[in-house]
């Protein structure tokens, strides 16, 4: 996992050891913007000039995938769902989306009444609304479905927006922050605010984001040199950080581990759950750093997106070798939306029909029994009156065909009920395979070539796939299991201060009631006081005369 961060060049720090692994830059000026791919793989980056540019981190250096061959690119915005769809905003207003699979536009939006360039585009939680800021101060939301314009957002506290994103999980909620030190959180459904924070910052705000691990988190920063946590759900600041840099950007990952970056080159690493001090940083730029964003976690996808390295990797070493990767289209690990084929190989020819063990590459054994499952239309049958043991003969598809399904897909399955390649199904050895087998022994002993036996030829790759999937599995599991423990920490820390909060307010009107008391006990003295001096018989004396 890298924090990456942008200055005149693209640095990407590992956050296990925060140590410089991969740089990249070859623009001149200050770069705009950068992103990552919700599957991770890839970076999106805007230089200067507004180029867009994709870079791939997989290899041991950052590589340039793709350039998109537009003029007047402004701003730009992976799709929160993979990587195909990028929105593109330009500076003479124009929305688009682009391909980057075929390379071409698939979409243009109308263009707004007031044109202007295009500072800010953000997709919402469920890629059904695209926002797009303008340098007035407007904020379009055009719908993916219509492709047209839905709302346009007019903030009447300030007509200059220094950050606008969607919310990760809820779509209807849309974030602007303001040069005046605003922040707005906008209902786009009502078209009214959810949270406001008036000037909660003394200088624009130069940046916000929102927790990964629960939702109502909100964390902003500012050329004030601060940063806020809010509780959106109770619109409040929950904590304050006051640094000695001017903050540029600021993001936070699944571990709560949240960077700041700042005019001066500086970036601080700070943990949520103790912001007293900054645990690490990182001082690698030498000018004002732009945008820093951590790698998101890479989940496990069942998207049939092609990678957009296929398109480079021609120009790779011709003595490079790859080895194929088996493809699986079982009906319980196939990794594509496209359900597996139902049509079933009986021919004895090229491919051999779905199953388990043959997508997990587990069904190589010695050469005889690789010989009975080359497909399901074949049975071993003894040919009566032959001296041949074990010839197998082709019979009857449909009547060797099982109508067992999977509970998935109901898919046709292979017959399964093989023979023991050892022994008979009455428990007798088959002389001629067990000479074979004798044979397969004895060149083994005699360090010849290795018996075909099951181990010897199961498909390491396969098994190599099924370990990662394996681990994969139990990393997911561990990761859930975290973050649903920080999720529990966090919502008992919100009681925690939501229950201090009405403790100091109970506090308060406690005291307030003792004065109150006092106040009243003060007066009752003074008014005995009186009472008594009117009975005494000095007054009632004064009285008659």
């Amino acid at each position: 996992m890298y924090l990456s961060s942008i200055s005149s060049r693209l640095l990407l720090h590992d956050i296990n050891s925060w140590d410089l692994k991969k740089s990249y830059g070859c623009y001149d000026g200050i770069l705009r913007h950068i992103s990552w791919s919700d599957d991770s793989k890839y970076i999106l980056q805007v230089n200067s000039k507004g180029l867009v540019e994709i870079l791939s981190p997989a290899d041991h250096d950052l590589r340039s995938l793709q350039h998109v061959p537009l003029k007047d690119t402004w701003s730009a915005s992976f799709h929160r769902d993979g990587h195909r769809n990028v929105a593109i905003g330009t500076k003479s207003g124009n929305v688009l989306i682009w391909d980057t699979k075929n390379k071409t536009i698939t979409k243009t939006f109308p263009s707004p009444v007031q044109q202007s360039s295009v500072d800010y585009i953000s997709y919402n939680a469920k890629n059904a609304s695209l926002a797009a800021t303008m340098h007035n101060g407007d904020t379009v939301i055009y719908g993916l479905v219509s492709n047209i314009p839905v709302l346009t957002v007019k903030l009447p506290c300030s007509k200059s927006i220094s950050a606008m994103k969607f919310h990760h999980e809820s779509r209807a909620l849309l974030g602007l922050a303001t040069d005046e030190g605003h922040l707005v959180l906008r209902d786009i459904t009502t078209n009214k605010d959810k949270c406001f924070f008036e000037s909660v910052h003394t200088a624009p705000v130069s940046d916000f984001a929102y927790s990964q691990v629960n939702k109502d988190v909100m964390l902003s920063s500012g050329f004030d040199k601060v940063m806020h946590v809010y509780d959106i759900r109770l619109q409040n600041v929950v904590s304050t950080v006051r640094t000695s840099y001017t903050l540029t950007s600021l993001a936070i990952n699944t571990d709560n581990l949240v960077a700041l970056s700042s005019k001066n080159g500086v970036i601080l690493v700070y943990d949520l759950r103790n912001l007293s001090n900054p645990f690490k940083v990182l001082s690698e730029h030498e000018e004002e750093v732009r945008i820093v964003a951590f790698q998101p976690e890479r989940r496990r996808t069942f998207s049939t997106e092609i990678s957009l390295r296929d398109d480079t990797d021609v120009h790779q070493s011709p003595y490079t070798t790859h080895t194929p990767t088996r493809e699986r289209n079982s009906d319980m690990f196939y990794i594509a939306n496209t359900p597996p084929s139902k049509n079933l190989d009986v021919s004895g020819h090229g491919e051999r029909a779905d199953s388990f063990l043959v997508m997990m590459g587990l069904d190589k054994c010695n050469n005889a029994l690789d010989e009975e499952r080359k497909s399901v239309g074949f049975e071993k049958t003894e040919k009566p009156n032959s001296d041949q043991v074990g010839v197998c003969y082709p019979c009857d598809p449909d009547k060797n065909i099982s109508k067992v399904s999977t509970p998935l897909n109901n898919k046709p399955a292979e017959n399964f009920s093989f023979q023991s390649p050892i022994f008979s199904t009455n428990g007798v050895h088959d002389d001629g395979r067990d000479t074979h087998i004798a044979d397969d022994f004895n060149r083994a002993s005699n360090n010849q070539q290795p018996m075909s036996t099951y181990g010897n030829n199961i498909d390491t790759k396969a098994v190599e796939e099924l370990k990662d999937f394996v681990k994969l599995t139990m990393a997911d599991v561990a990761d859930d299991n975290r973050n649903y423990f920080l999720h529990i920490m966090m919502a008992l820390t919100k009681q925690k201060l939501f229950l201090e909060k009405q403790l100091t307010g109970m506090n308060e009107q406690i005291k307030a009631l003792i004065q109150n008391q006092s106040a009243l006990v003060e007066t009752n003295r003074k008014l005995a006081f009186e009472i008594d001096q009117l009975k005494s018989p000095k007054h009632v004396y004064r009285i008659q005369s």
